[in-house]
Protein backbone atom coordinates (compact mmCIF):
# COMPACT_ATOMS: atom_id res chain seq x y z
CA UNK A 1 0.00 0.00 0.00
CA UNK A 2 1.40 2.94 -0.65
CA UNK A 3 1.70 6.20 1.31
CA UNK A 4 1.81 10.05 0.52
CA UNK A 5 4.71 11.76 0.49
CA UNK A 6 4.46 13.87 3.87
CA UNK A 7 3.45 17.15 4.21
CA UNK A 8 5.33 19.87 6.25
CA UNK A 9 2.35 19.67 9.40
CA UNK A 10 2.52 16.03 9.90
CA UNK A 11 3.47 16.21 13.77
CA UNK A 12 3.40 12.22 14.47
CA UNK A 13 6.58 10.55 15.86
CA UNK A 14 6.53 6.97 16.44
CA UNK A 15 7.16 6.77 20.62
CA UNK A 16 9.62 3.85 19.59
CA UNK A 17 11.79 6.35 16.97
CA UNK A 18 11.67 9.09 20.49
CA UNK A 19 13.22 6.19 22.66
CA UNK A 20 15.74 4.65 20.31
CA UNK A 21 16.12 8.10 18.18
CA UNK A 22 16.98 10.54 21.43
CA UNK A 23 18.62 7.31 23.59
CA UNK A 24 21.47 7.09 21.20
CA UNK A 25 22.41 10.44 21.68
CA UNK A 26 22.49 10.20 25.66
CA UNK A 27 26.07 9.01 25.76
CA UNK A 28 27.58 11.86 23.62
CA UNK A 29 25.84 14.33 25.83
CA UNK A 30 27.15 12.32 28.78
CA UNK A 31 30.77 11.92 27.23
CA UNK A 32 30.83 16.35 26.50
CA UNK A 33 29.99 16.40 30.67
CA UNK A 34 32.01 14.04 31.84
CA UNK A 35 34.75 15.35 29.55
CA UNK A 36 34.72 18.50 32.13
CA UNK A 37 33.48 17.21 34.84
CA UNK A 38 36.03 14.36 35.01
CA UNK A 39 39.85 14.22 36.14
CA UNK A 40 41.80 14.55 32.29
CA UNK A 41 42.18 11.43 31.82
CA UNK A 42 38.69 9.75 32.40
CA UNK A 43 37.95 12.94 30.13
CA UNK A 44 40.16 11.61 27.26
CA UNK A 45 38.89 8.23 27.85
CA UNK A 46 34.92 9.68 27.71
CA UNK A 47 36.55 12.10 24.35
CA UNK A 48 37.44 8.70 22.82
CA UNK A 49 33.73 6.29 23.80
CA UNK A 50 32.26 9.22 22.08
CA UNK A 51 34.20 9.12 18.31
CA UNK A 52 33.31 5.50 18.81
CA UNK A 53 30.07 5.59 19.90
CA UNK A 54 29.46 8.52 17.70
CA UNK A 55 30.93 7.15 14.46
CA UNK A 56 28.63 3.80 15.29
CA UNK A 57 25.67 5.89 15.17
CA UNK A 58 26.56 7.86 12.33
CA UNK A 59 27.13 4.40 10.69
CA UNK A 60 23.87 2.89 11.89
CA UNK A 61 21.62 6.06 10.53
CA UNK A 62 23.60 6.13 6.98
CA UNK A 63 22.05 2.21 7.45
CA UNK A 64 18.65 3.45 8.54
CA UNK A 65 18.35 5.40 5.05
CA UNK A 66 19.40 3.19 2.92
CA UNK A 67 17.15 0.67 4.71
CA UNK A 68 14.18 2.88 3.65
CA UNK A 69 14.64 2.52 -0.05
CA UNK A 70 14.64 -1.59 0.23
CA UNK A 71 10.85 -0.95 2.58
CA UNK A 72 9.60 1.90 0.11
CA UNK A 73 9.68 1.43 -3.32
CA UNK A 74 8.98 4.55 -4.56
CA UNK A 75 11.85 6.39 -2.42
CA UNK A 76 14.79 7.66 -4.53
CA UNK A 77 17.92 4.97 -4.74
CA UNK A 78 20.43 7.66 -5.76
CA UNK A 79 19.68 9.47 -3.11
CA UNK A 80 19.98 7.15 -0.99
CA UNK A 81 22.76 5.39 -1.55
CA UNK A 82 24.40 9.01 -1.38
CA UNK A 83 23.10 10.08 1.80
CA UNK A 84 24.48 6.40 3.46
CA UNK A 85 27.76 7.10 1.87
CA UNK A 86 28.35 9.91 2.83
CA UNK A 87 27.22 9.28 6.84
CA UNK A 88 29.16 6.22 6.55
CA UNK A 89 32.41 7.76 4.59
CA UNK A 90 32.23 10.67 7.48
CA UNK A 91 32.10 7.90 10.48
CA UNK A 92 34.80 6.04 8.66
CA UNK A 93 37.29 9.15 8.64
CA UNK A 94 36.37 10.22 12.19
CA UNK A 95 37.83 6.73 13.41
CA UNK A 96 41.11 6.65 11.39
CA UNK A 97 42.58 10.44 11.92
CA UNK A 98 45.08 11.03 14.46
CA UNK A 99 43.24 13.67 16.25
CA UNK A 100 40.16 13.58 18.61
CA UNK A 101 39.43 17.02 18.22
CA UNK A 102 39.49 16.50 14.32
CA UNK A 103 37.53 12.91 14.81
CA UNK A 104 34.90 14.91 17.11
CA UNK A 105 34.89 18.00 14.23
CA UNK A 106 34.25 15.38 11.60
CA UNK A 107 31.39 13.92 13.57
CA UNK A 108 29.84 16.73 14.45
CA UNK A 109 29.22 17.79 10.95
CA UNK A 110 28.06 14.49 9.98
CA UNK A 111 25.27 14.80 12.66
CA UNK A 112 24.67 18.35 11.47
CA UNK A 113 24.67 16.93 7.82
CA UNK A 114 22.10 14.04 8.33
CA UNK A 115 19.62 16.13 10.84
CA UNK A 116 19.46 18.47 7.30
CA UNK A 117 19.75 15.72 4.54
CA UNK A 118 16.95 13.72 6.46
CA UNK A 119 14.26 16.30 7.26
CA UNK A 120 14.95 17.29 3.43
CA UNK A 121 14.64 13.66 2.47
CA UNK A 122 11.60 13.04 4.76
CA UNK A 123 9.91 15.77 3.13
CA UNK A 124 10.16 14.65 -0.31
CA UNK A 125 9.26 11.03 0.56
CA UNK A 126 12.77 9.80 0.85
CA UNK A 127 12.91 9.20 4.41
CA UNK A 128 10.25 8.07 7.01
CA UNK A 129 8.12 11.03 7.29
CA UNK A 130 8.67 11.42 11.11
CA UNK A 131 12.49 12.08 10.40
CA UNK A 132 11.06 15.63 9.27
CA UNK A 133 10.20 16.39 13.26
CA UNK A 134 12.79 13.91 14.49
CA UNK A 135 16.36 14.42 13.03
CA UNK A 136 16.90 17.73 13.41
CA UNK A 137 16.68 18.11 17.45
CA UNK A 138 17.65 14.39 17.95
CA UNK A 139 20.96 14.35 16.01
CA UNK A 140 21.64 18.26 17.28
CA UNK A 141 21.76 16.93 20.44
CA UNK A 142 24.61 14.60 19.38
CA UNK A 143 26.09 17.76 17.81
CA UNK A 144 25.76 19.44 21.31
CA UNK A 145 27.74 16.20 23.30
CA UNK A 146 30.39 16.38 20.52
CA UNK A 147 30.96 19.97 20.40
CA UNK A 148 31.41 20.27 24.33
CA UNK A 149 33.79 16.83 23.78
CA UNK A 150 35.84 19.66 21.09
CA UNK A 151 35.78 22.20 23.34
CA UNK A 152 37.12 20.49 26.06
CA UNK A 153 39.92 19.05 23.66
CA UNK A 154 40.54 22.62 22.69
CA UNK A 155 41.50 24.01 26.52
CA UNK A 156 44.00 21.15 26.30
Amino acid sequence: MATSAPTRFDRSIPTDSIVFGYGPMLPLVAAGIGAWLLPTPWGVLAVRLAIIWGALILSFIGGVRRGFGFARAEASTAIELAAAVAYVTIAGLALLVPYAATAVALLAAGYALAALLDRRAALRGNAPAHFARLRVPQLLLGCAGLAACWAWLMTR
